[in-house]
């Protein structure tokens, strides 16, 4: 089964996405959501026996999300 996602854009974003149309967005807003899904497990299963604080995880979580960015 597939579902359909609305996102809302700001004018801005909007206006540099069109100049980009051989761009299939929906496809890169996908590839984000399952990026941020494998990221967060990946988070759970690092801190399901940690001693680190919810602070110290979120920290590390900000982290991770930007080195799978960089990618």
């Amino acid at each position: 089964m597939v579902h359909n996602l609305t996102v809302a854009v700001d004018d801005e974003l909007w206006e540099q996405m069109k100049t980009h149309s051989e761009i299939r967005w929906g496809v890169v807003m996908k590839n984000a959501a399952k990026e941020k899904l494998e990221t967060l497990k990946i988070l759970k299963e690092a801190t399901i026996k940690t001693k680190l604080t919810e602070k110290e995880i979120e920290k590390i979580s900000i982290e991770i999300g930007k080195k799978i960015n960089k990618k």
